[in-house]
């Protein structure tokens, strides 16, 4: 009898501990996004946008799942010990990491953790094709040029990654990358005559899951404008965007007329995009008007999903 006793005992004890490990997980589950909409992370995409720790703009977003953790860029060095704590919530393992462009606001908390990962394991890189020798020839007029050495030093060897091109489209872990602007001809072409050789060779690309996409504009500036709307526009339309340059001296109104989406990124605290200075807080304006969901660094962490 006491034998039964203890092994009943036990077994409640289990079912308990099982209860309370599920009520948890269907805690997280049921957490809604930005959009009041709850995703199943078994079938469903996070799209994450992060604040830069340092305080101004940045960029660093994460698409996850279950079973997935793609990183978009990575924000300032000063952001690293933010994206490593991300990384770490899953397990450490990034599935694929991609960089829009070698700019220190965009890649400088991968380079650090490129170099010394800690335990970080990194399935495979993507980059802008960017050409380091014409670069660094060129000068860079807007960003820190030794991020893109010390970026082009760490990866230049490296198996895992990939130089991605302007018509290029990916599967990765079930979605669908488009890549509808990289560094190229058509870049040199258009840049203007402010030389910003890097930011308008910024990737341009659409996420597509089954039933939902967003945009990504990374850095791209105004004097790719007419050429991508020429070249891409039947293919802007989508869900979500994330606006080019943290909302500044980016596209047109006609541009994202043509995205057509319901809910905008701005990748900037509220000093930029609440400041008349800056175009962000007349794009945030103009947005907002037309019936529009802005989001920024005000409420970050903002989300939406891929469904």
């Amino acid at each position: 009898m006491r034998f039964k006793h203890l092994f009943s005992t036990v077994i409640v004890v289990l079912f308990a501990v099982v209860l309370a490990a599920c009520s948890h997980h269907t805690l997280v589950e049921s957490k809604k996004d930005s959009t009041g909409y709850t995703p199943d992370p078994a079938t469903e995409y996070l799209v994450t946008q992060y604040a830069d720790a340092t305080g101004v703009q940045g960029t660093f977003y994460t698409i996850t799942n279950d079973t997935t953790l793609i990183i978009i860029d990575g924000g300032w060095a000063d952001n690293a010990s933010a994206v490593r704590e991300v990384i770490a919530a899953h397990g450490n393992h990034v599935n694929a990491w991609i960089l829009s462009h070698p700019h220190q606001d965009h890649a400088g908390a991968f380079n650090q953790i490129y170099a010394s990962p800690d335990g970080i394991t990194i399935d495979a890189v993507y980059d802008n094709g960017f050409d380091y020798d014409f670069i660094e020839a060129a000068g860079e007029p807007y960003d820190d040029i030794t991020v893109m050495e010390t970026y082009h030093t760490l990866t230049r060897d490296a198996s895992n990654v990939t130089h991605l091109h302007r018509g290029d489209v990916l599967s990765i872990c079930g979605l669908t990358f488009s890549v509808l602007n990289a560094y190229d001809d058509t870049v040199l072409q258009n840049v203007g005559d402010e030389k910003d050789y890097q930011n308008n060779a910024s990737l341009l690309l659409k996420v597509s899951s089954a039933n939902s996409s967003m945009l990504f504009c990374s850095d791209i500036k105004y004097d790719m404008n007419d050429s991508l709307l020429a070249a891409c526009k039947d293919q802007l339309a989508c869900d979500y965007v994330q606006t080019g340059h943290h909302g500044n001296w980016s596209f047109s109104e006609e541009f994202y007329d043509a995205a057509g989406a319901s809910v905008y990124f701005i990748d900037a605290p509220s000093s930029i995009t609440d400041n008349a200075d800056f175009p962000a807080s007349t794009l945030k304006s103009d947005l907002l008007a037309k019936g529009k969901t802005v989001l920024d660094f005000s409420t970050a962490p903002n989300t939406v999903t891929l469904k």
